[in-house]
């Protein structure tokens, strides 16, 4: 089956979701390992796996649980719904949380709610380089895919032809100091290639930040950014002694081997694999 075509049938099988339930449905409630979790009915991604498998990357959210504390201030860049933001909130101190999509960010707030979460602060607000409006897309098939507008476009990330808004952009380094908030201990980023931008923005706080736990994927550095895999790390490796490349659990010392771990990277890139990477001091 070709792309296309697959993209086509995800598409009818949202909308005929959406017909199913009503026009006035808001989303479905499920009871997952990752708490209960509230989703847009279109959503056949994230949605489908909570209600078949009963969670969300769930051997993610264990790793995670791992390196954290019940004293930590954990930064969620890109919170999506909270499937992640949940459980972790429910060991550390603080979470704080920022999800540039508004309709996403509706039903984080519900899922805080739902799963009766008090200590996390949110913003509906994107980050990257600076204080400015940026284009979004609002996907809708696979909500935990919208993102800023890609420098380069691909049916890749508008098969769903989302809707096109305007969502205000903040750095993280002044809006931390703006809002007076306590910096992180941790941050996990997720925002679907718009990473490059938001290190640019937030390089005093990853000086004092224990560890960054990031998504790389190919494809998003290439067309979201277009960037290269070296200007990435570049922003990244300066603060950091250690990378663990998370799908085969490959280490690195970057003192010693940052050339072997830009290698790595190079790789999955030629081969257009993705992986999720922590650092650590």
């Amino acid at each position: 089956m070709s792309k296309k075509l697959k993209y086509f049938f995800r598409t009818l099988k949202s909308k005929k979701r959406e017909k199913t339930f009503g026009p006035h449905a808001k989303g479905i409630v499920y009871d997952s390992k990752n708490g209960y979790m509230a989703l847009p009915i279109s959503d056949i991604t994230i949605g489908k796996n909570l209600g078949f498998k009963g969670h969300w990357n769930f051997t993610e959210i264990q790793r995670l649980l791992e390196q954290t504390n019940p004293d930590d201030v954990i930064y969620f860049i890109g919170t999506h719904v909270g499937t992640l933001v949940v459980p972790i909130a429910k060991k550390v101190k603080t979470v704080v949380g920022f999800e540039a999509n508004e309709n996403t960010f509706w039903f984080l707030k519900a899922n805080l709610c739902l799963n009766k979460i008090t200590n996390a602060l949110v913003f509906n607000k994107a980050v990257g380089d600076g204080a400015k409006k940026v284009t979004f897309y609002q996907n809708t098939v696979n909500t935990g895919g919208s993102k800023i507008k890609p420098i380069k476009d691909s049916i890749l990330y508008n098969y769903d032809s989302p809707k096109q808004v305007e969502v205000d952009m903040v750095a993280l380094d002044p809006f931390i100091k703006e809002q007076s908030l306590t910096k992180p201990t941790g941050i996990i980023m997720d925002i679907e290639g718009a990473e490059f931008f938001a290190l640019k923005g937030m390089q005093d706080t990853l000086s004092k930040t224990r560890f960054l736990y990031i998504e790389f994927v190919p494809h998003h550095l290439q067309n979201v950014s277009n960037t290269t895999v070296e200007d990435f790390l570049k922003k990244i490796t300066p603060h950091f002694s250690k990378a663990v490349c998370l799908k085969d659990n490959t280490n690195f010392n970057i003192s010693g081997q940052e050339k072997q771990l830009l290698e790595h990277l190079k790789l999955l890139e030629k081969n257009n694999v993705s992986d999720d990477i922590l650092f650590t001091k």
